[in-house]
């Protein structure tokens, strides 16, 4: 194993910050696999199923038996693992911009241009080293800027991604692209996950889609070329921000070890996969409950649970007019995330439905 520090510019005069990569195999060797954590800095889940893996590729490597690169970044963002306000965690916004830290990444296809590609040269290793190009070329205009295309630089070229975050309340549950479905069908059977959101293009600038997103826009202005999808990357929920435990962590990093062994990255027979029935629901199915009133809030239904349309999910009650107000899903579906804290104001996310069928209106980032 090998480390790298990756250095981001001073934000304010007197300290500078740095996040740290760790690099198992060789460059060349099998695919490149990348992983991270914590890109939300107050999801901490991730970061330790990261330990625990990077333990467990230190031992496969002395063995000998890693056949891919893997990169590993357990912590992806000290800005916001530095965000304490009155001893709680603000790790999901950026608290100069108030942007969502994992929005607004650079669209690689933007930067790229039709003459950076060689046709002399096969189509996926051009477009990689042209995605490398153009980030080393793009300026940093802020620290935040600079965390996104260093940690792009590390995921642009490779072939898996997994960024590993959590809900509030959750279900294990997945983000993925449909071009990659039996892949990402796959990867959630070695999981354990019950349910995957298929979009291949949610809005907002995730650093899944950054990574993955641009194989297909360039594929659409770039016909010739006939570029087939290079990254497959997907957003690992891994429950709620409490479900964090060494048992849990170790159990989840083993699975993870297993899911490698698959690709081929790792030598050794895994396990068969797992006859594991798998939801896999169109994100424009999704639906965000947000609360109709301010009150206290009391889930009718957990995560987990499937609920019809325009069935009550949760009440709220208000103990000065003694009103009870019902909360109600618009579409039905599977209720993959909630809400923990107990009080809500007008308008606060409440949960997250998946459904089946997409409808206007469907779908939509969390903010």
């Amino acid at each position: 194993m090998k480390s790298k520090h990756h250095k981001l510019p001073e934000h304010a005069l007197g300290g500078q910050r740095q996040f740290t990569s760790f690099h198992f195999g060789q460059p060349g060797l099998g695919e490149k696999i990348y992983l991270q954590a914590g890109l939300h800095a107050d999801e901490l889940p991730g970061m330790l199923v990261l330990h625990y893996l990077k333990r467990l590729l230190s031992q496969a490597e002395r063995r000998g038996e890693l056949q891919s690169e893997i990169i590993i970044v357990p912590i992806a963002n000290p800005l916001g693992l530095a965000q304490v306000l009155l001893n709680g965690g603000v790790g999901r916004f950026d608290l100069v911009s108030g942007r969502n830290f994992n929005r607004d990444f650079p669209d690689l296809a933007l930067l790229l241009h039709q003459e950076a590609f060689a046709s002399s040269e096969p189509a996926v290793p051009q477009v990689r080293a042209a995605m490398r190009e153009a980030l080393h070329a793009m300026p940093d205009r802020s620290e935040v800027e600079a965390l996104r295309r260093q940690l792009l630089l590390l995921a642009c070229d490779a072939d898996v991604v997994l960024d590993l975050h959590c809900d509030d309340r959750a279900i294990l549950h997945m983000y993925a692209d449909p071009a990659w479905r039996e892949q990402a069908e796959d990867l959630a059977r070695c999981m354990g996950i019950g349910a995957v959101l298929l979009s291949q293009d949610s809005g907002g600038g995730s650093f899944d889609e950054a990574c993955g997103l641009p194989w297909h826009r360039l594929a659409q202005r770039h016909p010739a070329l006939n570029l087939q999808p290079g990254c497959m990357a997907v957003t690992l929920e891994l429950r709620g921000q409490q479900d964090i435990g060494h048992q849990l962590a170790g159990n989840d990093a083993e699975r993870l070890y297993r899911y490698l062994q698959h690709r081929g990255a790792i030598a050794g027979e895994p396990p068969a996969i797992p006859q594991l029935d798998v939801a896999m629901l169109p994100f424009a199915a999704g639906e965000i409950v947000t609360a109709p009133a301010s009150g206290i809030l009391l889930p009718l239904r957990q995560p987990g649970e499937w609920v019809e349309a325009d069935e009550a999910v949760a009440e709220i009650i208000d103990p000065i007019t003694d009103t009870v107000k019902a909360v109600r899903a618009q579409a039905g579906g599977l209720i993959y995330a909630s809400r923990r804290a107990p009080f809500v104001t007008l308008g606060a996310e409440i949960m997250k439905i998946a459904g089946k069928t997409p409808y206007k209106g469907g779908g939509g980032l969390a903010s």
